[in-house]
């Protein structure tokens, strides 16, 4: 029996299209799980899920500090003593250690000692070449030679410890005070000794030391500092 070429040729043309037929349906399968899987991710990112954003590179910003105030610089000096009133040298030497101590007691102040023989003049002259420091000058006064009167052997004379702040550069009077104590030595009743000579006073350490510390407070005041009590 003999087969025609178009009779044989017919199971290999099947062969082909269901092959492709396969293809086909298989790019049909992909691209329809393709669809879902891109339709569920879409769901997904709409259910509260955060997408980071990219963090932009760049310098940090730091933000400042606000400096702090500069600490107050305080030059102090005494005068020499007045003759007239015949007080110790040890009285300007205690006066000035216990204010300068005082004042430096106070966190934000840097106290500096010019010691003893401080003229008006030369406190003025000193502030003017100051560009920070303030010039605190210190003077001891006596009532007696304030008044005129002529000391006794019983009269007792009481002291007094002035002060005086000048502006750095200008040497302009901020503030003036003084701070006024009975600091003649008293005897063992608290009472001042009249039986001491002119000729050699003798003063309460004590009172001394309470007037200069009243002084370096006053001083501190004119600046609106204010120290805590001592315990």
């Amino acid at each position: 029996m003999r087969v025609s070429a178009s009779s044989a040729r017919m199971p290999k043309l099947n062969m082909n299209a269901l092959y492709h037929r396969r293809v086909i349906f298989l790019i049909a399968v992909l691209f329809a799980c393709a669809t879902i899987n891109h339709a569920q991710s879409g769901r997904r990112s709409t259910d509260g899920t955060t997408t980071t954003a990219p963090s932009v590179s760049g310098p940090k910003t730091v933000e400042k500090k606000p400096d702090k105030p500069p600490k107050l610089q305080l030059l102090v000096g005494i005068d020499n003593r007045d003759p007239k009133s015949n007080i110790p040298y040890y009285v300007s030497d205690t006066v000035i250690d216990n204010c300068v101590r005082r004042l430096g007691d106070a966190a934000d102040v840097i106290v500096t000692s010019a010691g003893r023989g401080m003229s008006r003049s030369d406190a003025i002259k000193r502030a003017k070449e100051e560009t920070v420091r303030y010039v605190v000058w210190l003077q001891i006064g006596s009532e007696l030679a304030d008044s005129g009167k002529q000391p006794s052997k019983n009269s007792v004379d009481e002291l007094y410890v002035s002060y005086t702040i000048l502006e750095p550069g200008t040497a302009k009077f901020k503030q003036t005070g003084r701070s006024h104590h009975q600091i003649y030595q008293s005897g063992r009743g608290g009472v001042s000794s009249p039986t001491s000579s002119r000729n050699n006073p003798t003063y309460s350490e004590y009172a001394l030391k309470q007037a200069a510390r009243e002084t370096a407070e006053r001083v501190l005041a004119a600046f609106e500092i204010k120290l805590r009590d001592d315990p």
